[in-house]
C-alpha cells in the first residue's frame, strides 16, 4: 500500500470514497499491488489507478476484490457494506462523465432492471399458480357439496344423527369454499398488480436498452476518431496505405487463380487479368454482368487482390451499391461530403458491386456519375458489377448508362457441365470432402443455374452421408437432392424476404418488429439469424439489401449469421430439422416453391 499515491483532493466525493473503501478493503489482504495483480492477472497501473482514485473500477474488479478478501478473512461483507459499495460505484460512474462509464452504468442498472423483471415474472408465475390451484380446489369442494346434498336427498330415511353428520360436512365445506373464494379474489388482485409491475419492468428495461445503445454509438464515435480526425479502422474507408493488406473490403478467398472459368466465362476470366495487370489502360471502364451467385463478386475481389499484388503503390476500394448510398447519404447529413469525394475520387482502382441498386435516389445517382467522370478523366481504372447488361439499366438515366457501355461489357453466364464439375473437385479439395468423380457428375448435372446452390448442393450430400454413416454415392445424392431440394420456381424477391421474416417470428412467437429492431435477448437474436440466413439461402436480395430490410444493419451482420447457422445446423440434428421444417412453413404460406436448395444436413 506504501506505493499507491495519496487520494487527491480535487477527485469527487463519490470516487474518493469508493477508493477509501477499496483501499480499506485491499489493506485487508497484505499483499503489495504488483503482487496481488499478478495473481489476478491485472495490470499493475490499473490496480494503483482503481486504488488511488484516478480511474473508476469495473465492478468486476470490486467482485474479485470482496471475493479475495472473504477468502482471506473468512467472513463476507455484509449485505448494507455490499450494498454501499455498488452505490459509491454507481454514483462514481456517474460523477466520471466518461461515455465508457456511462455505458457502465447503463449495463449496471439493465441488468438491475432484468433481475427485477425476472423476479417480477417468477412471482407472476407463482401467483398463477397458486390461482390455479385454488381454482381446481374450489372446483373440487363443489363437487364434492354435490355429491353430499345427492346424499342428502337419498338418505333422508337415515337417522337425525347421520344427517346431521352431512349437514356439518356441508357447512364446513361451505365456509372452506367462502374462504377459498376470498382468497382467490386476493391472489387475483396481487396477480394483477405482479403483471402492471412486470410491464412497467419490462418498459423500464426497453428504455435501459436504447439508452445503452445510444451510449455505444457515443463510445465508438470517442474512441473510433483518431487525433487527426482520419476514420477509424474498418469503417469502409479506402486504406491510403501501399502494402499488400487485405483491407479496403476485399476478400482474399476470392483470387483470380481460384476462379474455375470454363468456356463460357473464359472470356470474363481473361478481361479481369488483363486490367488486374494493367489497370487504366486496357478496358476502362470494365462491366461485368450476369445473374445472381455465378462469380461476379468474385472477379471484383480477384481483380483487386491482383491489384494490390502487382502495384503495391496503387490505392485499390472495394464497395458495394448499396455500402456507397449508405456512405454518401451519412456524409450529407453530417455535412462531410468533402471528405466522402476525396474518399473514392482519390482511388487508383474503383471496383463497384451491384451498380442496379444506384437508381434509388437522383442524388446518389449524380455523385457517382461525377465521381466516374474525375476517375475516368485522371486515368484511374473503374470496375462495375450489375445483374443486367447496361442497356438495360433504364433507371439510372441516359448519361450513367452511356458512360457504363463506353468501356469493354463482359458477360458472366451460369457455368457449364464441365465447369460445374471443376468447381465441385475445388471445393472438395478445399474443405477435405472424399467425392468420387460420378457423385460430382450427378450434382453438377442437377443443379445447374449458380455456384452458390452447387456448393450447397455438394455440403448436403456430404453432410447426410457423414450423418447418417452412408457412402456418398450416387444413388445416395439422388435421395438427398430429391427429399431436400423442393420445386424451384421464381421468387418474388423481397416479397419473399418478409414473408421469412414474418413466418420467422410467428415460429418463434416474437414479433417481426422484434427482428428488425434492435433487441438483444437471446431467442432473439437466435431468431434474427436465422431468418437473415433463409433470407440469403432462399433469395437472390443482395447481403447488403438484406441488412437494409433488418433494420439498417451492417451488412457483415449478415454474413456472419450465415456462418453460424450453417454451422449449427451442421452440428446438431435439431437445428437441423427445425430449419427444415421452418423452410416448408414458408413455403407453404407463401403459395410458392423457394428458389434455393434446401437446407444443408448437419455434419
Amino acid at each position: 500500500m506504501g506505493s499507491l499515491v495519496p487520494l487527491g483532493g480535487d477527485l469527487p466525493d463519490e470516487g474518493r470514497a469508493l477508493a477509501e473503501a477499496l483501499r480499506g478493503l485491499f489493506g485487508g489482504l497484505g499483499l503489495s499491488v504488483r503482487r496481488y495483480a499478478t495473481r489476478r492477472h491485472r495490470d499493475a497501473g490499473s490496480v494503483s489507478r482503481f486504488l488511488n482514485g484516478s480511474r473508476v473500477p469495473p465492478w468486476e474488479f470490486v467482485n474479485d476484490l470482496i471475493s479475495d478478501v472473504t477468502e482471506q478473512q473468512g467472513q463476507p461483507p455484509t449485505p448494507e457494506a455490499m450494498e454501499l459499495l455498488r452505490r459509491l460505484h454507481r454514483e462514481a460512474l456517474a460523477e466520471s462523465g466518461s461515455a465508457y462509464g456511462r455505458v457502465q452504468l447503463l449495463e449496471d442498472q439493465l441488468a438491475d432492471a432484468d433481475r427485477r423483471s425476472m423476479e417480477s415474472t417468477n412471482l407472476v408465475r407463482a401467483l398463477e399458480r397458486a390461482l390455479a390451484n385454488a381454482q381446481h380446489r374450489a372446483a373440487d369442494l363443489e363437487l364434492q357439496l354435490r355429491q353430499l346434498h345427492g346424499r342428502q336427498d337419498d338418505r333422508l330415511a337415515e337417522k337425525d344423527k347421520s344427517l346431521q353428520l352431512y349437514e356439518d360436512q356441508v357447512t364446513a365445506l361451505l365456509r372452506e369454499r367462502q374462504n377459498l373464494l376470498r382468497e382467490v379474489e386476493a391472489l387475483g388482485e396481487q396477480l394483477q398488480d405482479a403483471h402492471a409491475r412486470r410491464a412497467q419492468a419490462e418498459r423500464r428495461c426497453e428504455e435501459l436498452e436504447r439508452q445503452l445503445v445510444v451510449a455505444e454509438e457515443l463510445w465508438e464515435e470517442e474512441s473510433g476518431e483518431a487525433d487527426d480526425g482520419s476514420p477509424a479502422p474498418g469503417s469502409g474507408t479506402p486504406a491510403q496505405d501501399d502494402g499488400p493488406a487485405t483491407g479496403n473490403g476485399l476478400d482474399p478467398r476470392y483470387r483470380l487463380d481460384a476462379f474455375v472459368a470454363g468456356e463460357a466465362n473464359r472470356f470474363a476470366h481473361s478481361a479481369a487479368t488483363a486490367v488486374a495487370e494493367a489497370p487504366a489502360k486496357l478496358y476502362n471502364p470494365l462491366f461485368v454482368y450476369g445473374t445472381s451467385a455465378i462469380g461476379k463478386t468474385h472477379l471484383l475481389h480477384a481483380i483487386g487482390q491482383r491489384t494490390r499484388r502487382l502495384h503495391p503503390d496503387k490505392r485499390v476500394c472495394y464497395v458495394t451499391a448499396e455500402e456507397f448510398g449508405v456512405e454518401f447519404a451519412r456524409a450529407g447529413h453530417n455535412l462531410g461530403l468533402d471528405r466522402f469525394r476525396r474518399r473514392y475520387r482519390g482511388v487508383d482502382v474503383l471496383l463497384l458491386d451491384d451498380i442496379q441498386f444506384l437508381a434509388d435516389q437522383q442524388p446518389l445517382r449524380e455523385e457517382f456519375l461525377h465521381t466516374f467522370d474525375a476517375l475516368h478523366a485522371a486515368n484511374k481504372q473503374i470496375v462495375l458489377s450489375s445483374d443486367r447488361p447496361p442497356k438495360q439499366l433504364t433507371e439510372l438515366g441516359d448519361r450513367l448508362r452511356n458512360r457504363l457501355e463506353s468501356g469493354l461489357i463482359t458477360h458472366v453466364r451460369p457455368p457449364d457441365q464441365e465447369a460445374r464439375i471443376a468447381l465441385l473437385r475445388h471445393k472438395a479439395q478445399r474443405d477435405g470432402l472424399v467425392a468420387a468423380p460420378e457423385v460430382l457428375e450427378y450434382i453438377a448435372s442437377q443443379i445447374q443455374r449458380n455456384v452458390r446452390e452447387l456448393e450447397g448442393a455438394l455440403i448436403r450430400v456430404s453432410a447426410f452421408a457423414s450423418l447418417n454413416r452412408q457412402p456418398m454415392d450416387v444413388p445416395l445424392a439422388e435421395k438427398v437432392l430429391k427429399d431436400l431440394v423442393p420445386d424451384r420456381v421464381p421468387t418474388r424477391e423481397e416479397d419473399v424476404v418478409h414473408l421469412i421474416i414474418d413466418e420467422t417470428a410467428h415460429y418463434f412467437g416474437v414479433t417481426s418488429d422484434d427482428l428488425r429492431g434492435r433487441s438483444r435477448g437471446r431467442a432473439i437474436v437466435t431468431a434474427r439469424q436465422i431468418a437473415m440466413y433463409l433470407c440469403r439461402e432462399l433469395t437472390d436480395v443482395s447481403t447488403p439489401r438484406i441488412a437494409t430490410v433488418f433494420g439498417g444493419r451492417d451488412p457483415v451482420t449478415v454474413e456472419h449469421a450465415d456462418r453460424k447457422i450453417r454451422n449449427l445446423m451442421a452440428q446438431r440434428r435439431s437445428v437441423y430439422n427445425q430449419m427444415t421444417e421452418l423452410t416448408a412453413r414458408i413455403k407453404d404460406a407463401g403459395g410458392l416453391s423457394v428458389d434455393r436448395p434446401a437446407l444443408p444436413a448437419p455434419m
